[in-house]
């Protein structure tokens, strides 16, 4: 599957990130967290349309508002 912002994930999906959004604090923020290129999220939850995402990598549970989930490009990974 091709790229997608995480923005657009569905429930309950996993993915790998692709490439880190350009913004340099969110960037930071998202590196501090160990989410990098490379490394599998799964959306655990989603607010309204454009709201917050509640998301996971690894034993880490975080939240990204959309707009800063449609700058991170991510593929959908199989389901299992």
């Amino acid at each position: 599957m091709g790229l997608m912002p995480l923005s657009q994930v569905p429930e309950g999906a996993r993915v790998w990130v692709n490439c880190l959004p350009l913004h340099p604090d969110l960037q930071r923020r998202l590196l501090a967290m160990g989410v990098r290129p490379g490394v599998e999220i799964q959306v655990l939850r989603r607010g309204h349309p454009g709201g917050l995402l509640h998301l996971a990598s690894g034993v880490t549970e975080f939240m990204l508002r959309g707009a800063q989930a449609a700058d991170l490009q991510v593929s959908l990974l199989p389901p299992g």
